[in-house]
């Protein structure tokens, strides 16, 4: 069995449901597409919010770090990374990508994308 999950924006909760990241990866399209049928979606996970409302940047952030611990003792391979990521500049979050890196540095796989943005 082949474990992923999906990391998203804490300020997108406001107006997303998770539907469109949720049924790409159920019916294997967009950046889905490649997965067999026996990948487990094993874990869902935002961020732990923008600087204005949680000073702490994500390699201090305790949250964070319990959230990426549990991802690797869960053995997850792969995190993709919903389009909220990206800001009204057409930019990544800087919060998102130093999580990212933070995935990569314990082994786990990071692809941005889980439906068309």
């Amino acid at each position: 069995m082949y474990k992923i999950g999906i990391l998203t924006c804490l300020d997108s909760n406001d107006v997303c449901a998770r539907v469109g990241c949720l049924s790409a990866f159920q019916n294997r399209t967009d950046f889905f597409k490649d997965y067999s049928e026996d990948t487990y979606l094993a874990a869902l996970m935002t961020c732990n919010g923008c600087k204005e409302t949680n000073p702490k940047e994500p390699f201090e952030d305790e949250g964070i770090l319990e959230k990426i611990d549990r991802l690797v003792s869960e053995q997850i391979h792969i995190i993709h990374v919903g389009v909220c990521r990206i800001d009204d500049e057409k930019k990544e979050c800087p919060r998102i990508t130093q999580i990212c890196e933070m995935l990569e540095e314990r082994g786990i796989k990071v692809i941005r994308g889980t439906h068309k943005e």
